[in-house]
């Protein structure tokens, strides 16, 4: 079990009015898997892959990543189980832009003290999305597409157990969404990468080995709806 949330509910408070975004949400995602979350704008997609990438903190219930109950770490020990263990992609690629595309990807290892081990995996990444001779490119010199693979890369850059990817297609064309969808499919395939991947757009979550539906504060199997 790479990630096991259970009973998640959050609220937010806007002076006396209470807006309840998730209540009692539980999910389980094993080695390998792809789970897609679909969902319309505002019904809580962001804030539960937060709450899951430990960037925001749950009203009530529990999260678990790799045996590790996230409520029990130090801050110090939250950091490292994040950059290590969790890979983000989000709709932004969110590129340092005055790094060079290399040094965007190395950037996770470069926190963790971990640069030299990462580099020879960071070209190996690089040649595995054909981009090879973009990689001292910096994101200005990028398009739309390349700058996203760039993204999904330095995801990558440290084997996190799951990379959670919030609306990732979301700010590409068509071309380059089916594009990085079929990376996604690659990546798992290759790597055993789990995903938990959140989106509004049906043909991203047709990927998912399963697929659930936000909705109302409740996550639902869109099989069983």
């Amino acid at each position: 079990m790479i990630l096991n949330a259970y009973q998640i509910s959050k609220s937010y408070h806007n002076g006396e009015k209470e807006l309840h975004v998730l209540r009692n949400v539980d999910l389980e995602l094993q080695q390998g898997e792809i789970i897609t979350i679909m969902g319309q704008s505002g019904a809580g997609k962001t804030t539960l892959l937060n709450i899951l990438g430990t960037l925001d903190r749950s009203d009530s219930g529990s999260v678990s990543i790799c045996g590790l109950d996230i409520s029990q770490l130090t801050e110090k020990k939250l950091s490292e189980l994040r950059n290590k263990q969790l890979g983000f992609v989000f709709q932004f690629h969110h590129l340092l832009p005055e790094f060079t595309a290399m040094e965007n990807v190395l950037m996770p290892a470069l926190i963790a003290g971990d640069e030299l081990n990462a580099r020879e995996r960071a070209d190996e990444l690089f040649d595995y999305v054909d981009m090879t001779e973009r990689r001292n490119h910096y994101p200005s010199q990028l398009s739309g597409g390349e700058r996203q693979r760039v993204a999904v890369l330095r995801a990558l850059i440290l084997k996190p157990g799951v990379v959670l990817a919030d609306e990732p297609t979301g700010n590409l064309d068509e071309s380059n969404a089916d594009r990085l969808l079929n990376l996604f499919h690659k990546i798992n395939d290759d790597f055993n990468q789990a995903f938990v991947i959140t989106t509004h757009n049906p043909n991203v979550s047709d990927i998912g080995n399963r697929r659930f539906v936000l909705e109302n504060e409740t996550l639902n199997r869109i099989d069983s709806i």
